[in-house]
């Protein structure tokens, strides 16, 4: 029933009200859900670039841990190779082994059998060494007055005999030597000059103030000893010669000069070598000939098998390689076989045929580069340098890779022992005897390939263990060509030792202050090293070779006299004499 209201209907007018009221709640209520949705959409956003940031930060932080473990890990090589023990000395006693006794032991006191300490190394067993070749002087100690008398009634006691004490004495003396050159006068009248004076001393530098023994002396303590100038100077001034710095380059600089076709003649022996051991290092010069020069210098070392020769350089690259080995760098190939001058006839038989060139070095790539294009260039890589690798892998994570860096030490030590084998089979020239060598030197080389190829396959390696393995497989090559090459040790220790004494005056004098100077150590380097060699005291050497450049006038000598002074070309006598020290006085 409609009810009425004055006439009017009332329940239309109330559905329209509430159809109104229900459009405006259902539109709010799409606005709130509208607005509830793209706050949804917001929020989402929102946990999505979260989850990219938390992401981004998991890789950060996953490449700060790699980085982490990077830098700990060269800390802890770091560290080794400035504070500890080398790792190319014997350590009986290790568990594992290290491989090293092939090295050469250290001369520490180690435990002998039953429990007693037991001395190593120089003079123990033997007693004293001999010094009867030393000058002797006899020192009388006596009482006050000669003799002695009883205490109580004054009566002498008869003399009983010498009691003596021989001690080694080091006495350091600067000198002046004047030379008396006495002078004659003519007596009678024949067409002879008036007067005459005896012939003086062979001086090298003329009017220079010092004898050639104290130039042997000075270029000896200088480059072979490492000293630096100031220490010299301060040295001799400690001795009572006041000698300015300038007189002492002035010298050095002199007997440079006179040094030059000794240097020549090693380094046209040291090219023409069938085998080279070749390293470098740095050197610094503090003042270029140019302004934009560079300040560090390089300093190459090529041993052969009775020279060294060094050779200071502005570059590390491939051009200082190339000429001294004889490296045609248009085409990259060996140059023909050096000519009878130049032939240094070191090889083990005659060279015939197409010129032939092995180099023992490390990995760096100029020597690969070089036997990469080179036909007749063999590159022999060394096995001390493949061991360090697995050193410091040991040293950067020991926790899990100390056992494993044992392993591969203790098969690199048993091939160190087939190559020992496998020179002694090839100097005793047995057939037999050669061919069991090569067999157990194969096996050897063998377990080692073996398992460098299944570890590199295998996953979970630790970084450090796989930059060894990775080093060792890009270098294999070079390493297992040492089967062809028993007369060759199997590490470029040879080359890094020859090294070690510019190291030391590099850390004492810092370098040089000049080209000049830096070529000058080079070659005084190049003479005194190829003359230890030889087995000859440098200072003898030196200071008979500077009377001889005196006896021509200050001039070096040259032809025969010059190769007099040739350890491959002198004689017998000369070797023998100048091995010894130099006589006092």
């Amino acid at each position: 029933m409609i009810s009425t209201v004055d006439g009017c209907l009332l329940w239309p007018v109330a559905a329209g009200v509430l159809v109104e009221v229900e459009a405006d709640a259902v539109a709010r209520l799409e606005g709130l859900l509208a607005r509830a949705l793209e706050a949804n959409e917001r929020l989402a956003a929102l946990v999505e670039r979260q989850r990219e940031e938390i992401a981004q930060l998991r890789k950060e932080l996953a490449v700060r841990d790699r980085e982490l473990e990077r830098v700990t890990a060269e800390l802890a090589v770091l560290k080794r190779m400035l504070f500890g023990r080398s790792s190319e000395r014997a350590r009986p006693g290790t568990a594992g082994g290290d491989g090293s006794e092939e090295a050469g032991g250290d001369h520490r006191v180690r435990p002998a059998a039953g429990g007693k300490s037991a001395k190593r190394g120089p003079g123990a067993r033997a007693g004293r060494r001999d010094y009867s070749h030393l000058p002797r002087v006899e020192v009388v100690w006596d009482f006050p007055g000669g003799g002695y008398c009883c205490p109580e009634c004054g009566t002498p006691f008869s003399r009983l005999g010498d009691h003596v004490t021989e001690v080694l004495d080091w006495l350091v003396i600067v000198r002046v030597s004047a030379h008396c050159r006495r002078r004659y006068r003519r007596a009678c009248g024949c067409r002879v000059p008036a007067t005459m004076t005896t012939p003086g001393p062979p001086k090298a530098i003329g009017k220079g103030l010092v004898s050639n023994a104290f130039i042997a002396h000075l270029l000896t303590e200088r480059y072979v000893a490492g000293r630096s100038q100031n220490s010299l100077v301060t040295g001799l001034a400690r001795h009572g010669a006041e000698l300015s710095p300038a007189t002492l380059t002035g010298t050095c600089a002199a007997a440079g000069a006179l040094l030059a076709p000794l240097e020549a003649a090693v380094t046209a022996r040291s090219r023409g070598a069938w085998h080279l051991h070749a390293d470098e290092t740095s050197w610094r010069v503090f003042a270029p000939r140019e302004p934009g020069g560079p300040a560090r210098w390089w300093l190459w070392v090529f041993l052969g098998p009775d020279t060294a020769c060094f050779v200071m350089d502005p570059t590390r690259s491939g051009a200082v390689l190339a000429r001294h080995a004889g490296i045609d760098q248009a085409t990259g190939q060996l140059s023909e076989q050096p000519g009878p001058d130049e032939d240094a006839d070191t090889c083990e038989g005659p060279r015939e045929g197409p010129r032939q060139l092995v180099i023992s070095s490390d990995f760096y790539s100029v020597y690969s580069s070089a036997g990469r294009k080179a036909t007749g260039l063999v590159n022999l890589y060394c096995w001390a340098h493949v061991r360090r690798y697995f050193v410091r892998a040991g040293d950067a994570n020991p926790d899990q890779l100390t056992y494993w860096t044992a392993a591969w030490l203790e098969r690199i030590k048993n091939l160190y022992a087939a190559h020992e084998q496998l020179s002694t089979a090839w100097a005793g020239g047995a057939a037999a005897d050669l061919e069991h060598a090569r067999t157990a030197w194969d096996e050897a080389l063998g377990v080692i390939h073996t398992e460098r190829t299944k570890q590199m396959a295998s996953p979970g390696l630790q970084e450090p263990a796989k930059k060894a393995l990775a080093t060792l497989d890009r270098e294999w090559d070079g390493l297992a060509a040492h089967r062809d090459y028993p007369m060759i040790s199997l590490d470029n220790n040879p080359a890094e030792r020859a090294l070690r004494r510019p190291v030391v005056t590099r850390k004492n004098a810092y370098g040089s202050r000049n080209e000049d100077a830096a070529r000058l150590a080079a070659r005084v380097w190049t003479v005194t090293a190829t003359a230890e060699m030889a087995g000859l005291n440098v200072i003898t050497y030196l200071t008979a070779y500077l009377d001889a450049c005196g006896q021509t006038g200050g001039k070096p000598p040259t032809g025969p006299n010059l190769e007099r002074f040739l350890p491959w070309t002198a004689t017998r006598e000369d070797l023998d004499a100048w091995a010894q020290p130099p006589r006092p006085g």
